[in-house]
């Protein structure tokens, strides 16, 4: 017996045109207005390239190394990207704006069926102006991928809960889960099984049940996640080892992937992730705890609690950590933020939210001008003063208009949102400007058009993650060992292009060839000498550095 969920019937077709209108105006514009970052956007977005150039799409490379560090589901996305829409920064990150662009969809969708149109809206709305899930749906990540899929298998959980299509949905839902794994991994799971687990058990201890098809789907699930998985383990038997140990076993219980971070870690990202709405967030675990005590939860919101609570305490007990592991309890927070707020029944935690939600973005203009006057290296590198300033009245007018409208809550979070929106926007057409200050993370692309122009007889990379220099460039390029990522062994053309020493690039070279690649700041000042090297580009922390051959 499926359980009877209040149904979002308020939502009609004005509004899923609306809503997919929105999510198009959020996640598409922009794409390619500023370079692709290190290490993740290069390395991702051209082991697509290099897939779609060979035609293997079982095995993925990257300087014509075969890598496996990762499932290839946004890899072959990118390939069929390219092939249909050329080759561009643009195209490179349609695979998260897509998946941002559904998750936004998925997630408002859930909202009104949870409970009606104005919920729906105001989860949309929380989402789509979050920080993190803003910045990292114009990215190439496979987190964003990954949270569309485990999205989109809580939105089959809610189909299967309010019998709509149940068995279809429930089939769907395992489905979704392979498709997560096959996206990033294990962590597709994490998030929607607990869900539906703590769904089924509130359901239970009301004499109902959700009906997942729990035998049938659970082989479904496995043999979507580890297809990929068993094909290249069939061709290279070696890699068993690696995905059970180095992978898997490794990432999560030790600290061997040097992202060993304390246990704490995730508040601040979350504290961060979650802005304009980081102050509503004690508000809301305070009206949660309340509600707990007073065992008054649905089972749907003990559900997206669970979705929330258990994979933040998972992913901060793993030895690896990285900012983008929570990425995808964004969409369940959204709609547990939505509960409460479009109820309007805050009282001081409201306040607190408001004012320091509307407080961040007044103080995020000044806040960006000032930082020049802190870091040396921000001087007259600091954003556009028409951004600075139209931000500043931006914040100020729409917190006018919202205040007189301030008991009409989806008013006042449509406010917030859209000009948090506006906002983000508006920073993705600054990125180029404020370049150098993104250290490594900073985009390669000024550094690779200086390479286009000067044609070097041979171009490397040394100790450093700058694969967007390949993208660009189109080139394979000479590379130490021990930055190759070497799984399995390569190829004879692959390790005929491995040095030692950034002295072996001169090698084999007559004199007046030059030899151009990339390098660190630091390891420029450690390793290579200066009579004989010389910088001709810069950055962020990478350099470009040219010599000449030493003779043949």
């Amino acid at each position: 017996m499926a359980y009877d969920l209040r149904m979002g019937q308020e939502a009609t077709k004005k509004d899923r045109w609306g809503l997919l209108l929105f999510a198009a105006l959020v996640a598409f514009p922009f794409l390619g207005s500023f370079g692709l970052l290190e290490p993740d956007e290069g390395r991702f977005a051209q082991v697509g390239r290099e897939m779609m150039a060979g035609g293997d799409f079982l095995v993925p490379r990257l300087n014509g190394i075969e890598q496996f560090y990762k499932p290839p589901l946004v890899y072959w996305i990118n390939a069929v990207g390219y092939r249909v829409l050329g080759i561009t920064e643009w195209t490179a990150r349609l695979p998260s704006a897509l998946a941002f662009f559904g998750t936004i969809g998925l997630t408002g969708w859930m909202g009104w069926r949870l409970g009606g149109r104005k919920l729906g809206w105001v989860a949309a709305l929380i989402l789509a102006s979050m920080l993190e899930p803003y910045a990292l749906g114009r990215q190439i990540t496979l987190d964003t991928t990954l949270t569309f899929w485990v999205t989109a298998a809580l939105a089959c959980l809610v189909r299967v809960a309010t019998g709509d299509q149940a068995k279809k949905s429930g089939f769907l839902f395992f489905l979704c889960l392979g498709l997560g794994f096959l996206a990033k991994g294990p962590m597709a799971w994490v998030v929607p099984m607990t869900a539906a687990l703590t769904w089924t058990m509130a359901l239970r201890a009301e004499g109902q049940r959700l009906g997942l098809p729990w035998m049938k789907g659970l082989l479904l699930m496995s043999g979507v996640s580890l297809s990929w998985f068993l094909a290249v383990c069939w061709k290279y038997p070696e890699l068993w080892k690696y995905f059970l140990g180095y992978e898997l076993v490794e990432r999560f219980a030790s600290t061997t992937h040097g992202r060993s971070k304390p246990f704490w870690f995730f508040f601040p990202i979350l504290a961060v992730g979650t802005i304009p709405w980081t102050g509503f967030l004690p508000g809301l675990t305070w009206a949660a705890w309340r509600k707990v005590r007073n065992r008054s939860l649905s089972p749907a919101q003990w559900a997206l609690g669970a979705a929330v609570v258990i994979p933040f305490v998972i992913v901060s007990c793993s030895g690896s950590k990285l900012l983008t592991y929570i990425l995808p309890i964004y969409p369940s927070l959204a709609l547990a933020l939505a509960f409460w707020l479009e109820k309007g029944e805050m009282g001081i935690w409201g306040k607190i939210g408001w004012g320091t939600a509307w407080g961040i973005l007044l103080v995020f203009s000044p806040l960006l001008w000032g930082v020049q006057f802190f870091w040396s290296e921000a001087v007259g590198i600091s954003p556009s003063s028409p951004y600075l300033i139209g931000v500043l009245i931006a914040v100020v007018v729409t917190g006018l208009v919202v205040w007189k409208k301030r008991k009409k809550p989806f008013a006042a979070v449509g406010g917030l949102a859209l000009v948090a929106i506006l906002v983000w926007h508006g920073a993705c057409l600054e990125i180029e400007g404020i370049n150098d200050l993104l250290g490594r993370q900073a985009s390669v692309r000024p550094l690779a058009r200086l390479v286009e122009k000067h044609q070097p007889e041979r171009l490397f990379i040394y100790r450093a993650r700058a694969a967007g220099l390949l993208f660009i460039t189109d080139r394979t390029v000479w590379i130490n060992r021990a930055d190759a990522d070497v799984v399995i062994e390569p190829s004879a053309e692959a390790k005929g292009r491995f040095f030692e020493k950034p002295e072996d690039l001169r090698q084999g070279l007559s004199q007046g060839q030059r030899v151009e690649g990339i390098t660190l700041r630091h390891v420029f000042h450690e390793e290579f000498d200066p009579s004989r090297w010389e910088v001709v580009g810069r950055s962020g922390e990478f350099l470009l550095v040219r010599a000449y051959g030493a003779g043949i």
